[in-house]
């Protein structure tokens, strides 16, 4: 296949293919896909504290929590995939693996740390209406 870039003409390889179709498939998805249930936690928490929302606060921290989860092991089979098609079926080196566990480990501490700090502002809230 040919292309043209920039004025220069190259020529891409069926492997190169897969890896720009791989590339362009999963590229950054599981790390912005790691970020979407804190950031459903921080607005609809947020909503949920201020009562504007019929969703109890509960429901919210339970939906956020249990997504983070099931998003961790999508993100790391999504990885895990990319990292067996990259090198040939066989996975050489792990560490890409073990940084993604590291990095949904510490998004699970974020997520809890603002589920602990929208219940105090909550719980501030209540105490101060009566």
């Amino acid at each position: 296949m040919l292309g043209l870039l920039n004025g220069i003409n190259f020529e891409i390889t069926r492997n190169q293919q897969k890896l720009l179709k791989s590339n362009l498939m999963s590229g950054n998805s599981p790390f912005l896909l790691l970020l979407l249930p804190l950031i459903f936690q921080i607005i609809f928490g947020i909503k949920s504290v201020a009562e504007r929302l019929k969703l109890n606060f509960s429901k919210v921290c339970l939906i956020s929590i249990l997504s983070q989860i099931i998003v961790s092991f999508v993100a790391f089979k999504i990885i895990s995939r990319d990292l067996k098609m990259r090198s040939g079926g066989q996975i050489r080196c792990g560490m890409p693996l073990v940084g993604i566990i590291t990095l949904e480990l510490f998004l699970i501490i974020i997520l809890l740390v603002i589920i602990l700090i929208q219940f105090l502002v909550k719980k501030y809230y209540n105490r101060n209406d009566k």
